[in-house]
């Protein structure tokens, strides 16, 4: 599932994953929000933590995040990514150059610095 992570600045998605990630996360937590922010202020910024409590993606979950990375390809201003998972943060390193957003990874440890930079 999504947790919300709150407080956070109105110009802000900050979300958790925890446990395993599935099609109706996506649905109605973290594309919601997407759809809503970017209709109310032309771009999404988002905070995006993946700690020791997630257990992974089903595989509609995981195509739900590549429809919706495609969908609101040019939408996202700044995505911060936050995890100790190295693969994936290698993975985000491979594809963040190719991004039109501003991507950057950030430990857990970070969590408030990323908060602080998606949100400026």
């Amino acid at each position: 599932m999504f947790e919300l992570i709150q407080p956070t600045p109105q110009n802000l998605i900050a979300v958790k994953a925890v446990g395993k990630i599935e099609d109706a996360d996506y649905k109605t937590v973290l594309a919601l929000a997407v759809d809503r922010m970017v209709a109310e202020q032309g771009k999404a910024r988002l905070v995006f933590e993946i700690g020791y409590e997630f257990d992974g993606f089903t595989a509609h979950a995981a195509l739900d995040d590549a429809v919706l990375g495609i969908e609101h390809w040019r939408d996202f201003e700044k995505i911060a990514l936050v995890t100790d998972h190295s693969w994936i943060a290698g993975a985000v390193r491979m594809f963040a150059p190719y991004m039109p957003a501003q991507v950057k990874l950030f430990g857990l440890h970070q969590r408030d610095d990323a908060l602080a930079w998606a949100s400026n």
